[in-house]
């Protein structure tokens, strides 16, 4: 077992629609990632996936339990100003629309700049545009885009700008949401690839946000399984794969396409029983690594 990086305890995030409505998009949610490993939560369209991470980099403010960052209580008000300056430059996070997450009006040379700007940080090549040329190089676009502005470039570029722009900070963690949810199959293949040449060749630890489990399973090691804002499984990869338990999970694998067209026509998908899940229950372990969601 690897050193441990980041630990979720009983995380619990509500959304307040009036004084009376509250919707629980992450419910008692329990996972850890250690140094250099990349983590997979998967699950629909409103699972909370993306809730648990934005309040994993504090942009969400929670409602219950803990999360903790190389040790520090980043849920803790006080330990999170104490390390403040090292918690926003050694975590990054990528957004899966990247029309939203970069300023349109600002060229990429700033864009990319910028958060070294506002930490105060000294560039490694001594000034901010080479800076942001590197980096730029470094995710396969030409230093040319410099001075372009997000809408003059492809939905694949202006995602490598967001991939720059966190690795210029030089992170030891970073969350991606979905960041290749949006892009043609061809532009996904070569971000994913990317991914894993960083996670090779510096070691990042990640967690990866995804609905596509064919996703996960080429770039993750470990995975998570949210449904209603519950870990229903979680194991690593292979063995999530090959042997799925909770009847959520058994239908998510049998949804993945086969590229052989005669499996593909002999494959049998599973209909999982929305109304058979129960919430309350912890997860379980059932052998090495591999827990699941049980009832007592």
């Amino acid at each position: 077992m690897g050193k441990m990086l980041l630990e979720v305890k009983n995380l619990v995030y509500e959304f307040h629609l009036n004084r009376r409505i509250k919707i629980r998009a992450v419910d008692d949610l329990s996972f850890h990632i250690e140094e250099g490993e990349v983590f997979g939560l998967v699950g629909e369209s409103g699972s909370g996936k993306s809730t648990a991470a934005r309040c994993v980099m504090n942009l969400y403010r929670h409602q219950g339990g803990t999360i903790s960052y190389k040790g520090i209580s980043i849920t803790d008000p006080k330990e999170y100003r104490k390390n403040k300056k090292m918690l926003c430059t050694k975590r990054q996070i990528i957004f899966q629309d990247s029309s939203s997450s970069l300023n349109q009006r600002m060229k990429v040379a700033d864009i990319i700049a910028e958060p070294m700007a506002i930490s105060h940080m000294t560039p490694p090549r001594k000034t901010f545009r080479k800076e942001a040329e590197f980096q730029l190089r470094y995710v396969g676009m030409d230093a040319s885009c410099l001075d372009k502005y997000p809408w003059e470039l492809s939905g694949g570029m202006r995602q490598r700008v967001a991939i720059a722009r966190a690795l210029a900070m030089e992170p030891e963690f970073l969350a991606a949401d979905e960041p290749v949810a949006s892009l043609d199959v061809s532009i996904q293949a070569q971000i994913l690839n990317l991914f894993k040449h960083l996670q090779k060749e510096h070691g990042f630890t990640f967690l990866f946000i995804a609905h596509d489990l064919s996703v996960v399973r080429y770039l993750c090691d470990r995975a998570g399984v949210m449904y209603r804002g519950k870990m229903v499984e979680t194991a690593p990869v292979r063995e999530l794969f090959d042997n799925p338990l909770h009847p959520y999970t058994k239908a998510l694998v049998s949804a993945i396409p086969v590229p052989d067209p005669v499996l593909e026509r002999k494959r049998k998908l599973l209909v999982f029983d929305e109304e058979s899940f129960r919430p309350e229950g912890r997860l379980q372990e059932v052998d090495r690594g591999h827990f699941v969601l049980k009832n007592d």
